[in-house]
């Protein structure tokens, strides 16, 4: 039996975690760019991934209070793994890099890196140390049964609304860039450009996404090019192959139909010089 109570409060630990994961990323890309940037995935002030993480820390980690070994340990091994499968998943679905550690030294194809699971793991010891008490004595236990339903509702709509209209947004931003692709062929920067131009006339969801994940976005555009490119190889080889059997079949019907043409031919002339030599006999 599901204890509604329980998943409600872990839903709000998901948005107060996934928001706090969206500040330290829209802060850190401010103070990089002197500008604010939305970051994140989703529309909203929200990293669910970081939600995520902490909810796994929670659930498996909180029995481990007071062995902070253990939780430094787990931590940093499950939140290094998550944002390696969040990676993967990312970029199969996307065609895309949304973040890309290739430049630390210590790090997995480029999507997880030592330096950053060191942080999950010290991540991971403050939360169940510091934020979830916290959390717990000045927010949730402040919250009755019903505003937990109100949040958990109204906040799940939301987070549900926001995924849909992301999920749209690139997948037409994947389309126009597979519609400039075709028409440029493989001129990725003037398919980037182009395609750049095509989205900042649109509203500003489509601008978010440019600007909050530039990399990636470009990114998107060489993988884009490079499928409609080896894709353009693969029927033009795919034509010319079929062209040379159809050559080469044409070829051995014409041989046939010659060999065949001469086995007549000479079938005939043996039985013409057969029936001369009988017509020959008999009138003799």
């Amino acid at each position: 039996m599901f204890n509604i109570v329980l998943i409600e409060k872990y839903f709000v630990l998901f948005l107060i975690y996934s928001f706090a994961g969206w500040f330290i990323e829209t802060t850190g890309e401010a103070i990089k760019s002197k500008k604010f940037i939305n970051r994140g995935f989703l529309l909203g002030p929200i990293c669910p991934v970081y939600g995520i993480g902490a909810c796994l820390i929670t659930a498996l980690l909180t029995r481990y209070s007071d062995d902070w070994f253990i939780i430094f340990g787990i931590s940093g091994i499950l939140c290094g793994a998550l944002e390696y499968f969040t990676s993967y998943v990312m970029e199969k679905l996307f065609k895309a890099r949304w973040w890309d550690y290739s430049n630390f030294k210590l790090n997995i194809n480029g999507r997880i890196c030592l330096e950053v699971i060191a942080l999950f793991a010290i991540a991971g010891v403050l939360i169940i140390t510091v934020f979830n008490p916290t959390i717990e004595r000045f927010i949730i236990s402040n919250l009755n049964e019903k505003v937990l339903d109100i949040i958990s509702i109204s906040g799940g709509i939301l987070l549900l609304t926001d995924v849909i209209i992301s999920l749209n947004v690139m997948n037409k931003i994947k389309n126009i860039s597979t519609s400039v692709a075709k028409e440029f062929k493989d001129n990725t920067e003037e398919i980037s450009t182009k395609v750049r131009n095509i989205i900042l006339e649109k509203s500003l969801p489509y601008r978010r996404i440019i600007e909050a994940f530039p990399q990636a976005f470009a990114n998107h555009i060489k993988e884009r090019t490079k499928m409609i490119v080896d894709k353009a190889g693969e029927i033009k080889d795919k034509t010319i192959e079929n062209i040379n059997n159809a050559v080469d079949k044409t070829k051995e019907n014409i041989n046939n139909a010659v060999d065949k043409t001469k086995e007549n031919f000479n079938n005939a002339v043996d039985n013409l010089k057969e029936k001369t030599k009988s017509f020959n006999k008999k009138e003799q």
